[in-house]
């Protein structure tokens, strides 16, 4: 029996803190492959993949992934909260025996700290800081420990979320190397955070040293797409769109649609709109996907009739075998050839959100789509 370690990825764009993270996590457990679970073409902080997801399931396979699915575009887009329930859903429903985060501090015992809830209902009425700050102040309220850093956030979360599944994966965090997440600047070392690759990316020599070799290739050969390519749409769709319409956005809430309205007509792009929209109760990663709703027009309705299944974007070998094995134990549809049908009812916002996507990349990206085969 073949046994799989999950990694929950974006991989925007796949960077040598990656292949350290696959190598790491398939050295602590032995496991016989590595499942990799990914976010499409549009990521959780709202924004555009830098590289389509067939390329990054390239760079996945290229760096020692065995097996890449698509985490589907409803729940890749999201608050971390509803990005890790169903991304450990996913995995747990592929029998992974164990499930790898990156970690600020690995050492917390996450199993034990997801077992606390927060229910501090008079602390969320205070509007002048952001929910998330507001949780994690929560959170050291009831247990004095702060969790602020970004992988840590997520990590308590998967194991919220994998204490529900009947076989529960062993977790198993691994210390981020020498780049923060949020880090903007490239580093002195081998490793830098994704972030700081994505701000140099037009540098191409300077990002050079971070990424793995077939990484760089394709970053140098390919379109690096961000929001500016889709500035003219969404503003078109917000101008062409009534308040009401603009209510009925997923995630339009507490009259976000009179300040979409009121500030498209004054901005000159993305960022600006951005800009103009925050408040202290909203992030930036919280406004652009609301952007990100707002363009594909994905309504409050269409979240709630969201099915989860599992979308093979690419395997080897090893991978194709797990398939085998596990197939017939799995309780999700497991989808490899699209058709019509299923681009019309399960894979409809996937669909949607490449359609949308391919503005930029120029090609199809779930229509006539196969797996890769490495």
């Amino acid at each position: 029996m073949l046994k799989a370690v999950g990694i929950i990825s974006e991989y925007n764009p796949f960077h040598n803190g990656h292949l350290y993270h696959i190598k790491k996590a398939k050295a602590l457990t032995h496991a016989d492959i590595c499942v990799v679970l990914m976010s499409g073409n549009w990521v959780q902080r709202g924004q555009p993949a830098i590289l389509d997801k067939w390329d990054r399931t390239q760079m996945a396979l290229d760096n020692g992934a065995d097996l890449v699915l698509e985490l589907p575009f409803q729940f890749a887009v999201q608050p971390v909260d509803i990005f890790a329930k169903y991304s450990v859903n996913i995995l747990g429903s592929l029998n992974c025996t164990w499930l790898s985060f990156g970690s600020e501090n690995p050492n917390l015992n996450f199993y034990e700290l997801s077992k606390i809830l927060v229910n501090d209902h008079k602390l969320f009425q205070d509007y002048n800081h952001t929910y998330s700050s507001l949780i994690k102040t929560a959170f050291l309220n009831k247990t004095g420990v702060m969790i602020d850093s970004p992988n840590d956030t997520l990590g308590l979360n998967y194991a919220t979320y994998n204490n529900e599944l009947n076989n529960s994966m062993k977790l198993v965090p691994i210390k981020r190397k020498d780049s923060n997440h949020s880090d903007t600047e490239l580093s002195f070392d081998s490793i830098s955070s994704a972030s700081s690759i994505r701000k140099n990316i037009k540098q191409f020599q300077k990002i050079a040293p971070f990424v793995p070799q077939k990484t760089f290739d394709l970053l140098k050969n390919h379109q690096c797409i961000n929001w500016n390519v889709f500035w003219d749409y969404l503003k078109y769709k917000i101008l062409t769109s009534s308040l009401d319409d603009l209510k009925n956005i997923y995630q339009m809430n507490e009259g976000l649609e009179h300040r979409f309205k009121k500030y498209i007509y004054e901005s000159n792009d993305f960022e600006h709109f951005l800009n103009k929209l925050k408040t202290k109760r909203y992030t930036y990663a919280r406004l652009r996907r609301l952007c990100v709703y707002t363009l594909l027009n994905f309504k409050r309705s269409d979240f709630f009739k969201s099915q989860q299944y599992v979308r093979i974007l690419g395997f080897n070998g090893l991978g194709r075998s797990y398939l085998r094995q596990e197939k017939k134990h799995v309780n999700m549809e497991v989808i490899s050839k699209p058709n019509k049908k299923l681009l019309s009812n399960e894979l409809l916002f996937d669909y949607r959100a490449g359609n949308v996507y391919s503005i930029a990349s120029e090609k199809y990206e779930d229509l006539y789509r196969i797996p890769l085969i490495f």
